[in-house]
């Protein structure tokens, strides 16, 4: 826990630095080259390092907004721990879909607009069904009022990440 305000300090550091990019190219800046194949892999264990500090204090925010007793909070994060694993690899998806969209940003055609946008709403619909998935696992774990609390916690945090995400993301301009 001593490093726990330097971990915090480092993934805000990463997560700021793209946005102040993306704000920089929406305003009109150019956007900076390809990056060499060093700093990709420097860019990919950031990106890892800032997931898994992300993926703690998540961890901890949830652990606290619950409010379980110790045998409450054993079986919650029994399944907590599946809906996070989960969530990741639907995570990766969307990460997938902002780089495309970053990839063609300059060049996008209705054509690539639609295959992003459908995209987009098929990943909201299965972060949506693993929602559901998880409130029936959570419930049988524990009980419907932890589950509905899961489900409050996670509109919470998703709604968070998805404005941080969305505010950073420039508009199509065609």
């Amino acid at each position: 826990m001593k490093y726990k305000h330097l971990a915090m300090l480092v993934a805000f550091a990463t997560a700021s630095l793209p946005a102040i990019n993306n704000v920089a190219y929406a305003e009109g800046e150019t956007p900076p080259s390809a990056a060499p194949s060093a700093d990709v892999a420097a860019e990919s264990n950031e990106i890892k390092m800032f997931r898994f500090a992300t993926r703690m204090d998540k961890l901890e925010f949830v652990k606290q907004a619950m409010h379980l007793n110790a045998d409450q909070e054993k079986k919650f994060l029994e399944q907590y721990d599946r809906y996070d694993i989960e969530l990741a690899s639907l995570n990766d998806e969307r990460l997938s879909i902002i780089k495309d969209y970053a990839a063609n940003f300059e060049k996008i055609t209705d054509k690539d607009a639609d295959k992003l946008v459908k995209r987009s709403l098929n990943f909201r619909k299965q972060r949506t069904a693993l929602l559901e998935k998880y409130y029936a696992k959570v419930a049988k774990a524990t009980s419907k009022v932890i589950a509905a609390r899961f489900l409050q916690v996670e509109a919470v945090l998703q709604g968070a990440g998805d404005v941080v995400i969305g505010s950073s993301i420039p508009l199509m301009e065609k």
